[in-house]
């Protein structure tokens, strides 16, 4: 949206040849908000499980798959941006933004939040050889 803003605000110090390039990237934008953040395509990431270590996505399609943690991804206090790599491939990618800010303005609940927090910053096998194989759900 900013994008597009910014592309309305340069056209109109340019023209119409600007112009174009502001309703394809409303469209996009437009349809990739309907695809996945509204979680209702298929592809939209609607659930994460840490389960023996390993990190799965569950999407809308009702497919679970083995992800990887990209090094791209950005975790702070209260949120955490995610490129997550499906295991196998180096195409397959699913955006996530978890938000645990106050208990009104979150997508996760915060001590699930906390516990993913510091299995990302630890490492995957830091929690499941002390305690065997261990299943945390985030919804």
């Amino acid at each position: 949206m900013a994008l597009t803003l910014f592309v309305a605000a340069v056209a109109s110090e340019f023209g119409s040849l600007i112009m174009v390039l502001v309703i394809p990237s409303l469209v996009g934008a437009v349809f990739q908000y309907r695809r996945t953040g509204l979680l209702l395509g298929p592809a939209a990431v609607t659930g994460l499980r840490v389960e023996g270590g390993q990190l799965y996505v569950g999407l809308g399609s009702g497919q679970t798959h083995v992800v990887l943690v990209e090094s791209e991804s950005r975790l702070g206090a209260h949120f955490a941006i995610l490129k997550l790599r499906h295991s196998g491939t180096t195409s397959n990618t699913y955006p996530v933004v978890l938000v645990a800010v106050t208990p009104r303005f979150r997508n996760i609940p915060s001590d699930a939040f906390r516990r993913f927090r510091v299995w990302l910053r630890l490492g995957p096998t830091s929690g499941s050889k002390a305690s065997g194989r261990q299943t945390q759900e985030i919804h």
